[in-house]
């Protein structure tokens, strides 16, 4: 029987690895200013949300960032596992965690609605509020399922009930938090109208004696006695705090959005509010001194987080919509602040402002720390990475070279190439450095969105850098001779595509031994520009705006008609592949036809979810062997401005789901989470000899043990608290089989 289990199962990932690339999530050493970064390879983070979950049940606060990654508002959920002592900002990444979230847009916060211990997940749905429960636990892990797909509130409570959907703009992030001291989640959110403050109160403990049902009725729908527009919170803005005074007219028509943040900041019982608003360029404070039954705002400061200590620290000031978080960034137990813009094109690479609690009290004393919390330890290149691998100085090894549409720069974005250089000992070890943010001075050349993609154009034996950018045009670096001696070409090739935001590669398309132009563009096709010029003076000509009827448009309720197609083509034998990056984050696998039928028959699509990958929208890839080993590894960037990465060379190549779920029915690991010790027993197949493999996060061999009975048991005493994998492999007469499990040690 066992026999067959591992037949059928290899069968069966031979078949789904022809649709798959044998790589895994790995890591290389990453140096900036002569420090090694701790967690290089997280794919960035720019507009985020920011929360605490306990990610691992160790009992440790963990951070979740909700990046929205694009102007869509789309984004993916980034996950940070704390591995420090209480009062220290100390992460490792875990990248593959945020697949364990559910797809949402616009906002999301963590926040443990039901009492249990664990963080619960509010969303933004069609102007309203959705709520996920958290039924995870320590042995499967952190699992969401719906529970409530748009959150009702009474309107009317004192009368017959008038029952509707709670509003919560999308641009903004409702106030959630335990206004009334009675232990569920209330709600403060901007009514649909615009400009006043409704209190929902959760009705929870009212009804049914425990935390675990979501049932609102409006308690206030003025609350605060405030109103904001333009920047601005005017007091007295309604007589009762119950219904907006009519004789006080609001400053302004409408309000577009805004981020509350609860907070009680001096310990008086009473919630106050951080304020953030699209447009403006500070928060907020507003100062709470009514009761608890009716909230009074009588006083605000946009000198944040300065009151109301007035400790001179740094205030809170962004170019664009700032919003503030309040969470434990240290695990000390004491929450801190967090600010992070809510919009797209605002600061990115120090766009996580993180303020300390220095308190001795339950009240706040915020004190600024850094403006790039979690970002100092990543590869950050600002909004969206677009990387590509060559040798930029011929020494043999393979350095990595980052296209961006921007860092954020006095208002504006200013688009740049970023080197890393290839300092590895070997060929097949690299390890990148930082070279320059602004390689080949290209930033004063003032484009939006630089694509970059490298190959010796002109057959001089150099290699030359082309760019495309956000107009639509391809730009020439011309390799003159000399590390780093590159002379510009302003739309050397006179070429702008159909649709803009042009993502070229260089590739010999049609077998002439003259490098094409194949032009990924925002409208989710590619353009094929042939070269018709010679060996040394290239020139191209426009073949086709729909090469190989490819289209790769994201949902168009999320992204409309754009797709933002960023292509790889590769040979794979004698063979012509193609990887194309989307707009959702989507990597689709082509196989293109023969050189003679490029213009006549269709590629043929593979799969549209290689390796059930997404990193982030606005996906960029890189298909190239940096490791020397004669395999391919790949390079994934995405628009919050970072980076993964996943190697031939992983220890967790070839592990796939269905060949692995076989394999678990007969291996169990236990205690999970573990201590100083796991058991491994192994029941139901008869095997000669096996290994036993530890891994931390980011692939790194940290224990080896020799399998040689069906119970064995392995001490863990030099292994610290965090999130490992462990891999068991089984070998019989004829074969090797592997399983990977993670494993939590407290």
């Amino acid at each position: 029987m066992f026999k067959y289990i591992i037949i059928a199962s290899f069968t069966l990932f031979a078949k789904l690895s022809i649709a798959q690339l044998l790589v895994a999530r790995d890591t290389i050493t990453v140096i900036e200013n002569n420090y090694v970064l701790k967690m290089p390879w997280t794919n960035g983070v720019s507009s985020s949300n920011v929360s605490n979950m306990d990610l691992n049940y160790d009992g440790k606060p963990d951070v979740v960032v909700y990046d929205k990654v694009t102007q869509f508002s789309v984004g993916r959920f980034r996950c940070f596992i704390n591995v420090g002592a209480p009062g220290q900002t100390k992460y490792v990444s875990d990248p593959d965690l945020s697949y364990r979230f559910p797809f949402v847009s616009n906002w999301a916060v963590c926040l443990d609605y039901n009492c249990d211990g664990k963080e619960d997940l509010f969303c933004s749905v069609n102007g309203g509020i959705s709520v996920y429960k958290n039924i995870g636990n320590a042995t499967t892990g952190i699992n969401f399922v719906l529970v409530k797909a748009v959150i009702n509130s009474d309107f009317n409570p004192s009368g017959p009930p008038s029952i509707g959907p709670l509003y919560a703009s999308t641009i903004g992030v409702p106030g959630l938090a335990d206004l009334d001291g009675d232990g569920d989640i209330d709600i403060l959110t901007f009514s649909s109208g615009g400009y006043y403050v409704e209190h929902h109160k959760n009705m929870s403990k009212e009804m049914y004696g425990h935390c675990d049902s979501l049932v609102y009725e409006e308690a206030a729908a003025c609350w605060g006695k405030i109103s904001e527009q333009s920047c601005t919170i005017a007091l007295n803005q309604c007589s009762l705090n119950i219904a907006p005074n009519p004789n006080v007219q609001p400053i302004a028509k409408r309000h577009a959005g805004s981020c509350l943040m609860c907070i009680d900041a001096n310990n008086d019982n009473l919630m106050d509010l951080v304020m953030g608003d699209i447009s403006c360029n500070t928060v907020q404070f507003a100062h709470n001194t009514g009761t608890v039954a009716h909230a009074v705002i009588s006083d605000t400061t946009m000198q944040y987080p300065n009151y109301p200590n007035k400790n001179n620290t740094l205030r809170i000031k962004m170019d664009n919509f700032p919003c503030a978080y309040y969470v434990d960034c240290d695990g000390d137990g004491k929450k801190d602040l967090v600010a992070s813009p809510n919009t797209y094109g605002s600061e990115n690479v120090t766009s996580m402002w993180y303020y300390k609690n220095t308190s001795l009290t339950n009240t706040v004393n915020f004190q600024f720390v850094k403006k790039n919390f979690l970002q100092d330890e990543t590869i950050d290149v600002g909004q969206n990475s677009f990387p590509v691998v060559f040798d930029y100085n011929n020494d043999g090894k393979k350095d990595l070279l980052i296209g961006t549409w921007g860092y954020f720069n006095s208002g504006s974005l200013t688009a740049k190439l970023t080197l890393y250089k290839n300092v590895g000992l070997s060929l097949s070890q690299p390890t990148y450095s930082l070279i320059t943010r602004d390689f080949a001075n290209l930033s004063v050349q003032g484009l939006n969105n630089i694509m970059p993609t490298v190959g010796d154009i002109d057959t001089d034996g150099d290699i030359d850098i082309c760019v495309g950018s956000s107009s639509g045009q391809i730009h020439w670096l011309e390799n003159l001779g000399g590390v780093g001696n590159y002379l510009f070409h302003n739309n050397s090739f006179s070429i702008t595509t159909l649709s803009a935001a042009s993502a070229p590669q260089l590739y010999d398309i049609n077998g002439d031994n003259l490098l094409d132009l194949m032009v990924g563009t925002k409208n989710g096709r590619i353009a094929y520009y042939k070269n018709i010029g010679t060996a040394s003076a290239p020139a191209f000509t426009l073949m086709t705006n729909y090469f190989g009827n490819i289209d790769v448009k994201g949902d168009i309720n999320f992204y409309g008609i754009d797709g933002y197609a960023v292509p790889y083509f590769y040979k794979s034998g004698s063979n012509t592949k193609l990887l194309v990056g989307n707009v959702h984050g989507q990597i689709f696998y082509y196989d293109v036809p023969a050189p003679a039928s490029i213009l006549t028959n269709s590629c043929t699509l593979i799969n549209a979810t290689t390796n059930n990958l997404n990193e982030g929208g606005q996906a960029a890839v890189c298909f190239e062997d940096v490791n020397n080993d004669g395999k391919r590894d790949l390079f994934v960037g995405n628009g919050s401005g970072g980076l993964s990465f996943f190697s031939s060379a992983s220890p967790f190549v070839g592990l796939e789901e269905v060949s692995s779920i076989k394999l678990n029915d007969h291996v169990t690991l236990f205690p999970n989470p573990a201590t100083d010790h796991l058991q491994l027993t192994i029941d139901g197949l008869e095997f000669e000899n096996g290994a036993f493999v530890l891994y931390d996060l980011l692939g790194k061999q940290l224990q080896t043990e020799t399998i040689n009975q069906n119970k064995q048991t392995f001490l863990l005493n030099k292994i610290t608290s965090g999130v490992y994998f462990a891999k068991i492999s089984i070998n019989t007469n004829s074969q090797t089989y592997s399983v990977t499990k993670k494993i939590i040690i407290n």
